[in-house]
C-alpha cells in the first residue's frame, strides 16, 4: 500500500487531537489510535479519506471501541503538532500508523511530546529525519520517502 500525502487528512487529524479534553492522556489516546481499525481505514481508503472531512464520526467511532482516561492533556499546540508530525511519520515511512505506534512504542511517543519544543521547529522533513536518526527505521522500512507536500 502507498501512503500519499493528503492535506485534508493531515488537517482534520490535527483539528482532532487539538479539540480532545484537556484532562484525558493524550499519549495514551493517541497511542491507541494509531493501533485502531478506525485510523487504519482513515489511511488506507480514499473514501475514509474524504469522509476525514468529518472528524466528529472518526472520534465517535474509536471512542466506541476505546474509553479515554484521565491524564495529562497537553497543551492544544502539542497536540495540534503532535497529530501532524505522527501523520507525516506514515507518509515517511510508508506504513500504517499502527506499524509505527507497534514499532516504537508509546514511550517513545512520550519523548516525542517532551520534545516538541525542538521538533516543531525543525520543519517537517528535517523533524522526520532527525526522529529516525534518533530511534532508528522499522525493520521494514529502507529509507525514507519524501515529503512530497
Amino acid at each position: 500500500m502507498k501512503y500519499e500525502y493528503e492535506y485534508i487528512t493531515v488537517s482534520k487529524l490535527s483539528e482532532w487531537a487539538e479539540n480532545l479534553p484537556n484532562d484525558i492522556d493524550f499519549l495514551d489516546y493517541w497511542f491507541n489510535l494509531s493501533l485502531s481499525n478506525v485510523k487504519f481505514l482513515i489511511e488506507s481508503d480514499i473514501v475514509n479519506k474524504i469522509n476525514a472531512f468529518e472528524w466528529t464520526r472518526w472520534q465517535n467511532d474509536f471512542e466506541r471501541e476505546y474509553q479515554p482516561q484521565p491524564g495529562e492533556g497537553y497543551d492544544r499546540e502539542l497536540r495540534f503538532w503532535f497529530a501532524d508530525f505522527s501523520q507525516m511519520l506514515v507518509y515517511s515511512l510508508q506504513i500504517s500508523s499502527k506499524e509505527i505506534a507497534r514499532y516504537y512504542g508509546k514511550d517513545k511517543f512520550a519523548m516525542l511530546a517532551e520534545k516538541w519544543y525542538q521538533y516543531h521547529i525543525f520543519g517537517t522533513d528535517h523533524a522526520i529525519n532527525r526522529f529516525a536518526e534518533t530511534f532508528g527505521l522499522p525493520p521494514t522500512v529502507k529509507a525514507l520517502h519524501p515529503l512530497a507536500c
